[in-house]
């Protein structure tokens, strides 16, 4: 009995000297990873099509010819007073005199971007991200000329830093307006208040949120997905040379689906039948065979794209 008690007692100071390190190693992991947005990720959601041109003798929709197919060259306000944010990994070094260069061509008036990087010294990721950036600025300049724009470049694409950046830019750079061309697969957390809780804040101040909704056809993805984003898809526009809107069809390719996690809100009663948020809300432009033109000199000079990272800024 005595050799037992003693076994027991020096089972116990055993477990209770290893059990120091195991809680501190505990508390330093946690510490670490305090936010599991960090190690998830999200991706640039444009597809390119064929190759760069130093000229804009490229098949691409100019900005003229969508601004009047979808009867925006007829809407006499431009933007001015207004703020719109851009939200992306990375950035692109060449933006504002990418966009120089787009507007010059397709004679649309000038304007100074203002590039915010809220994390600091941010990532590089030319082809991807790069091209990205300069999509989004030049599609949000075409629509409204007169409005400033900021780009929050942020230091990685981990849904951590992109949505602190969507943060950044409403509570701090006085966005109404944030576009976010990009997206990742769904997760438990999305709901709460590092995600969701940031689209949601941000609409009690009045800021509207777009996010594309993917280019692999079938399902959901985040930030999309968010019942306080609107979420943008894809089509196939057919014009005229001269802009005049033919006809539109849904693109295969537009991501549209149920959540996984969100819950089908108010305002989708009546016509969703699922319990579940459903995506897309609207639909532009985005089919990369229908695609549009841009300018980025780090790719060699003018492109067509498409994907719903063309429509979510537009």
């Amino acid at each position: 009995m005595r050799k037992a008690s003693v076994s027991a007692l020096v089972l116990l100071v055993l477990l209770a000297l290893l059990s120091v390190p195991l809680v501190a190693s505990a508390k330093g992991t946690t510490g670490l990873s305090a936010d599991p947005l960090a190690t998830l990720y999200a991706h640039p959601d444009f597809i390119r099509k064929g190759n760069a041109s130093a000229s804009p003798n490229v098949a691409g929709i100019s900005p003229t010819q969508f601004r009047k197919a979808y009867g925006i060259s007829s809407v006499t306000q431009t933007g001015a007073g207004i703020t719109i944010a851009i939200v992306d990994a990375c950035g692109n070094p060449g933006a504002q005199k990418d966009l120089n260069k787009y507007d010059t061509t397709f004679g649309l008036p000038a304007t100074t971007i203002k590039v915010v990087k809220p994390q600091g010294t941010t990532c590089l990721d030319p082809n991807g991200w790069g091209v990205e950036t300069d999509l989004d600025l030049q599609m949000a300049h075409a629509v409204a000329p007169g409005a400033k724009i900021v780009l929050e470049a942020a230091k990685s694409a981990s849904f951590a830093n992109l949505l602190a950046a969507a943060k950044d830019a409403y509570t701090k750079q006085g966005a109404t307006v944030v576009s976010m061309s990009f997206g990742g697969g769904e997760f438990s957390g999305e709901t709460g208040a590092s995600a969701d809780g940031v689209f949601s804040a941000g609409n009690t101040k009045g800021v509207s949120f777009t996010a594309s909704s993917g280019d692999s056809g079938c399902g959901a993805q985040y930030p999309a997905a968010s019942p306080f984003v609107t979420s943008v898809g894809g089509t196939s526009l057919t014009i005229l040379s001269n802009g005049t809107y033919v006809s539109e069809t849904a693109w295969s390719g537009s991501g549209g689906g149920t959540s996984t996690f969100e819950s089908r809100p108010s305002y989708q009663n009546g016509f969703n039948g699922s319990g579940q948020r459903g995506i897309p809300d609207v639909a532009m432009v985005a089919d990369p065979n229908t695609g549009v033109s841009m300018f980025d000199k780090q790719v060699g000079g003018f492109i067509v794209v498409g994907g719903t990272s063309v429509a979510a800024p537009l």
